[in-house]
Order: C-alpha cells, then structure tokens, then sequence
C-alpha cells in the first residue's frame, strides 16, 4: 500500500499553525483577543463562538441584540458555510468587533518553532491591521459629522 502526499502530510509534524485575531473597537488601549487552533474549520468556530459570546454578554455594541436576533445562533452552525456566513453578515454589519484570520508557518527551533518566521509574520499582521485601520479613521474622519457613527455606538446601524 502507498501513502499519497496529503496523507503523509497529515501524519508528519504541523508545518502551521491558524491565528484568529478580533479586534474589538478601535481604542488602542482594548488588546485584541488571538484565538489559535492547527485546524481552520475549528479556529472558525472558536473564533464566531467568542464574538457572539460578547455580544450577547455586553450592551457595548449598539445593534448586537437585533443582529443576533436576525442571525442563525451557534446550535444551528451545522456546516463550516454556516459560522462563514456569520461571519461575513457580521463583517457587512459592523467594522467592529472586526476579525481576521492568519496562517503562520511552524518550523525549526528548541520547541519547534521558527521564532523569527512567527514574529515577522504577527508584525506583518500587526502593521497591516494598523494601516487599515488607520485608513478606516482618515475616511471617517473626513466625512461630514451627520455622517460618522456616535461615539461609542460601534457603527452599527
């Protein structure tokens, strides 16, 4: 019997790992919340479940009950499409909380961890998070006052 290449890639070592990152506002003094997992489906999961916890736990996020009223609640995400469509009607919603998702390469190192690889990939990350949201604070400060969110209503409409 012969081992296919996918095959015996799943019985070696995890070459990666998935990162999950929710940004909660655009304060940044709120840390973000890094949610890991070696499965993407699963890291999915976790992540939506985190985020529909918060906003069914907290009043700061001003339209989080109506939009957890129109979505499908976690004990019907059957399928992985499921938390992805949830996923992405949060995305159209809100721009906070916000989310994305990371691969990082694990190789080589003590632990098996190339330290220098995952820290260049999370500044990458980082940097890239922050010149967005930099972009997504110049856009919006630029529009007329009657256009911008309230403060502290996190863009829900």
């Amino acid at each position: 019997m012969t081992t296919t290449e996918p095959h015996a890639q799943e019985e070696g070592p995890q070459r990666s790992v998935y990162l999950g990152v929710i940004i909660w506002s655009d304060d940044p003094d709120v840390e973000p919340t890094v949610i890991a997992d070696r499965n993407p489906v699963t890291l999915a999961r976790s992540l939506a479940l985190t985020i529909h916890e918060m906003l069914a736990d907290t009043n700061l996020y001003v339209g989080a009950t109506e939009f957890l009223q129109e979505q499908p609640p976690p004990q019907d995400w059957a399928r992985p499409e499921d938390v992805d469509d949830w996923l992405e009607a949060l995305r159209e919603a809100t721009p906070y909380p916000s989310y994305s998702f990371h691969q990082v390469p694990v190789t080589g190192g003590v632990d098996g961890t190339n330290h220098t690889a995952v820290n260049r990939h999370l500044q990458h990350a980082l940097h890239d998070r922050e010149q967005a949201l930099a972009a997504d604070t110049d856009a919006t400060s630029q529009a007329p006052a009657s256009s911008r969110a309230a403060p502290g209503s996190a863009g829900w409409g």
